[in-house]
């Protein structure tokens, strides 16, 4: 299975987009956000895996930024999530017909991914994988780690193969914004609290970010309890290190609202 390669023009930005598999009225379709530093190769063969078990199509888009899809021109705004769960995500759908979506995202996509689904109608899934839903220190120790790596490791020069020369202004406008005191506070609360569709999780006990205060939220706010998977020796990218446990709670999740 070949991806179709499109550019979606939503504002002023040409978004990159892969779809993999036919996109059929009868069926949700699986719409995948990506993390802050992420593009769509490194989803890896994932959202081929997930077109493949789950029978349905699936949709990863780049945003504004990140890969092909242009270059950061100033730091993230506290509310970037907020913009691009409610504004940039509805476009995305729009000019692709899709009535009826499934959305997986991973780390900050997996935050827009639940704020989405407490507002968008069209939206009658989620599974969020390793969300980071609040600021706190084992966070911002994690992305002081980050940009020591990016600064005096490896880091920049992995990232360049992907964005090419977007990427100082990319890992930047994301990792400043993190430590900042504007972003102390911020909260998706009353997102999650309107979530109506099933939720998924999916964390790694090792994450380098942390994941238990960000579950805290999510049972403290979510009105339904979540389907959640909890894998031992899995770090960040557990759609990675532990695929299978991933993809699995997907097809569950698919399953229950593919009918």
């Amino acid at each position: 299975m070949e991806p179709k390669e499109v550019f979606l023009d939503i504002d002023s930005y040409s978004l990159r987009t892969h779809i993999f598999g036919e996109i059929t009225a009868d069926k949700p379709v699986i719409v995948l956000l990506h993390g802050g530093l992420d593009c769509l190769e490194m989803w890896k063969n994932f959202p081929k895996s997930m077109a493949e078990q789950t029978g349905l199509a699936v949709v990863v888009y780049e945003r504004f930024g990140h890969g092909k899809s242009g270059i950061l021109t100033e730091l993230r705004e506290r509310e970037y999530r907020h913009h691009e769960a409610l504004e940039v995500l509805p476009a995305v759908l729009k000019s692709l017909n899709l009535n009826k979506v499934i959305l997986v995202g991973h780390s900050d996509g997996g935050a827009m991914s639940l704020i989405a689904a407490g507002s968008l109608p069209n939206v009658v899934g989620v599974c969020a994988i390793a969300p980071p839903l609040v600021v706190e220190p084992f966070v911002c120790n994690g992305i002081r780690e980050a940009i020591n790596e990016y600064e005096n490791g490896t880091l920049a020069s992995k990232l360049k193969v992907f964005h090419g020369e977007a990427t100082d202004a990319l890992f930047y406008g994301w990792a400043k914004p993190w430590l900042s005191d504007a972003f102390i506070g911020w909260s998706c609360s009353d997102d999650l609290k309107n979530i109506t569709c099933p939720v998924h999780l999916v964390f790694g006990k090792a994450d380098d970010y942390g994941y238990k205060p960000s579950l805290e939220v999510l049972l403290d706010n979510l009105k339904d309890a979540p389907d959640l998977t909890l894998i031992e020796g899995a770090g960040h990218m557990p759609h990675h290190t532990a695929k299978n446990e991933t993809i699995d709670s997907i097809v569950r999740l698919s399953q229950k609202v593919a009918g």
